[in-house]
């Protein structure tokens, strides 16, 4: 594999690893300088404390929430936590300060505990000596009668602490039901001149009500400013102050609550001020300092991912390694069709899987030994992985566009306001069309993520290459396919049996994962050592890693440590089954006596994940007298129970993609028993937005079910709750479903 390849493929997986250190004495110092700040701020929301009726039932209500964000030079810069470094040319604070009236038990759990980041290295930092981003928390508590509280939040517990960062949480005592938590969060950090901040989203809603929320933004001459506003949220009022910098305020006012923590899409659905700020740096992508861009049309985005495009290609050699790599899987390929046809139909797949190989699979003796979970949650980048397969593609024959795709959970295609608003998706352009995503080792070939289909993007052709040159061009807007509920299937197969002394389940049960609901168990549940092996000889590649480092005197020490890593991941292997368990049902088994995969779904030719587990189950079956009563609906595992503030919608609903579950049960009836109820266990709901249908029967000694729930649609609108409402409800219900064990 040549050096540009080794280069480029280890830039794609990267994680960055910085130190850092922290002056305690310095950050102690300044602490009481902030806090004194921030509790003088002359925002006369935080000292109204009146409520309208109209929220008088509501279990909490913002009374006033307030951010702001300065964007200075050193010399206007008023906290210096740090001392300056010459290369550092401007400070960036983010303080978040907030009151809420504390009106029930729920609510008051919700805010007794308050965990943060108090510092953290930024890998964008030059000097390990110096902080990335330094976090200052001030808590108070406003009783009923007036008398504020403050909290001492010296008194934290470090949850986290090592070179890279600290994570503390803060128990707030003396905070009850009826009280004012006030607090806030006052982070600082330094930007080098050559880099671009990470931007801001300013959100004008929550799922409590909000009396005042608004904005403040102070950014030096030495920036560019874009903000988009969204759905309904206000515009920036822009004012220079006496040195030129820009001012910027928002602000709105009794902002009714929203059920954010349920299918929602807050840039598509909430009002948002989203705001990114420049401070130069050697990209093309550049706006003038000192300038203010509002609402900047998408096609402008559009180029800005053009220059973006180029700018990877041109810095990372991608030319040549685009033809490193078209030369080894020609290679592949060759050596392929010596033991199986591979018709010209089928180069997009082998090229994919032969790439996802190449990147997620092959070992080199210089790799850090990975082998466990860690290994399957590695991620690409994953605009380098697929510019570079689009390349790859390219040079092997296949035409093909890059669809810029934005997720449901994101800016649509014309509101973006940044180069990673879009995703990328590939997409052959001969015949019918195969797309190819950059998920992790197990996206298969012509996957789309749910959060990305339905959409429509545009798409940018591919027209050629040379090792210094891109060439791309604009093409038509693409509606992304969506896939229907049969395509995405959890299917619970189970055969249920008493133990001999009647007081537990043993259960033996085969999962099926389907479409989108498979990759997250994948992660969880595959070894490496299987699937590497698997994919090797699917390739037709000769030797596996461990027999090449086995005939190798300079690496053969190698195989012992991958042998002991193996059985590592082997053993841990058999734990995060026992969690698989244990979240499916919201209960540990009492023990797991048989774990396996059956398919590990990494091809579309072969794409579903299936598992067995063999376990017991305690606390599902309880003696009365002589009887036994089962508790069978606790079979279908946990279930969405709704609050009874989520009754009611009155915005649209965003699900991940829509899905089926089906659970097929044969629960064994012990000799000398009856069962009793089984009747009782039939439901029936069934409408456009899906269904919760359940059928019972016994037949000789059997008990056998089939539970189906589907939700039909990704997308809804706000006037079908109450038609999933039904479907939710009615699986809470099954759940709660008991049989009777009569003794004969």
């Amino acid at each position: 594999m040549n050096k540009y390849l080794i280069t480029l493929i280890s830039a794609i997986l990267a994680m960055s690893s910085v130190a850092f250190s922290q002056d305690d004495a310095a950050y102690k110092k300044k602490v009481e300088e902030v806090r004194k700040e921030i509790w003088s701020w002359d925002i006369p929301a935080f000292s109204k404390h009146t409520i309208p009726s109209k929220y008088d039932n509501e279990p909490g209500v913002i009374l006033a929430r307030h951010q702001e964000i300065k964007a200075l030079s050193k010399s206007k810069f008023k906290f210096l936590v740090i001392t300056a470094v010459k290369y550092k040319e401007t400070y960036f604070t983010n303080t978040f300060r907030e009151q809420v009236k504390i009106n029930d038990k729920a609510t008051l759990d919700e805010y007794s505990e308050i965990s943060y980041q108090k510092y953290k290295r930024l890998a964008k930092f030059f000097s390990a000596k110096q902080p990335g981003r330094v976090t200052i928390l001030g808590v108070r508590i406003i009783k009923p009668d007036g008398s504020i509280q403050e909290v001492n939040t010296d008194e934290e517990v470090v949850i986290k602490k090592d070179k890279d960062e600290q994570r503390s949480k803060i128990a707030i005592s003396g905070l009850e039901v009826g009280d004012i938590i006030d607090y806030f969060f006052y982070q600082q950090e330094e930007e080098d001149v050559n880099y671009r901040t990470e931007p801001y989203s300013f959100i004008f809603g929550d799922d409590k009500p909000i009396l005042f929320s608004s904005i403040h933004c102070e950014i030096s001459t030495t920036c560019a400013v874009e903000y988009r506003a969204m759905n309904g949220a206000p515009e920036f009022k822009v004012k220079k102050d006496a040195d030129g910098s820009n001012i910027l305020d928002a602000q709105m006012e009794d902002i009714a609550k929203a059920p954010v923590d349920l299918w929602m899409s807050p840039f598509r659905q909430l009002p948002i001020l989203r705001m990114n700020i420049r401070i130069g740096g050697p990209r093309r992508i550049k706006r003038t300092a000192g300038e203010v861009y509002r609402n900047q049309p998408y096609q402008q985005i559009i180029e800005d991912v053009k220059v973006d495009m180029k700018e990877d290609f041109t810095y990372t050699n991608m030319g040549l390694v685009a033809e490193g790599i078209s030369a080894e899987i020609r290679a592949m390929i060759k050596r392929m069709r010596k033991v199986d046809e591979l018709p010209r139909d089928s180069f997009p797949y082998y090229i994919y899987y032969a790439f996802r190989y190449l990147i997620f699979y092959k070992v080199s003796p210089s790799d850090k030994i990975s082998v466990g979970v860690e290994r399957n949650l590695q991620v690409a980048n994953q605009k380098k992985f697929l510019l570079l397969l689009s390349l790859t593609l390219d040079k092997l024959g296949i035409e093909n566009e890059i669809i810029l795709a934005t997720s449901i959970y994101g800016p649509d295609a014309k509101q973006v306001m940044l180069v990673d608003d879009f995703d990328y998706i590939l997409k052959t352009t001969e015949g019918t069309p195969i797309y190819m995503c950059a998920e992790g080792p197990f996206t298969n070939c012509n996957y789309i993520p749910g959060d990305l289909e339905g959409q429509e993007d545009p798409t940018l052709p591919l027209k050629g290459f040379n090792k210094t040159f891109l060439r791309l061009d604009d093409g038509a807007m693409e509606n992304i396919p969506r896939s229907p509920a049969k395509k995405n299937m959890q299917v619970e197969t189970l055969k249920i049996s008493l133990a001999e002394n009647m007081e537990h389940l043993k259960i033996g049960r085969q999962t099926i994962l389907k479409g989108q609901m498979r990759q997250n168990e994948q992660k969880r549940l595959l070894l490496f050592e299987e699937y590497y092996e698997e994919e090797r000889k699917a390739l037709a590649i000769k030797e596996s890693f461990m027999e090449e480092f086995a005939d190798s005197k300079k690496n053969r020490s190698l195989t012992d440590e991958y042998t002991a890593a193996f059985a590592k991941a082997r053993k841990e292997q058999k734990e995060q089954f026992t969690n698989e368990i244990t979240e499916q049902f919201e209960q540990a088994p009492k023990d797991v006596t048989l774990s396996r995969i059956d398919n590990m779904g990494l091809r579309h030719t072969k794409p579903d994940f299936i598992y067995t587990t063999q376990f017991t189950m305690d606390g599902w079956i309880k003696r009365g007298g002589n009887n036994y009563i089962i508790d069978i609906g606790k079979l279908i595992g946990g279930q969405l129970q709704l609050k009874p503030t989520q009754s009611e919608r009155n915005v649209d609903i965003y699900m991940p993609f829509a899905r089926t579950l089906e659970y097929n049960i044969l629960l064994e009836i012990p000799q000398g028993y009856k069962a009793k109820g089984v009747d009782k266990l039939a439901m029936n709901v069934n409408n456009p937005s899906g269904m919760f249908i359940a059928k019972a029967k016994i037949e000789g000694n059997n008990i056998y079910l089939k539970i189906t729930k589907v939700y039909s649609n990704a997308l809804e609108k706000a006037t079908q709750w109450t038609q999933l409402t039904d479907i939710i409800n009615a699986a809470t219900d099954f759940q709660s479903k008991k049989i009777l064990l009569r003794k004969q």
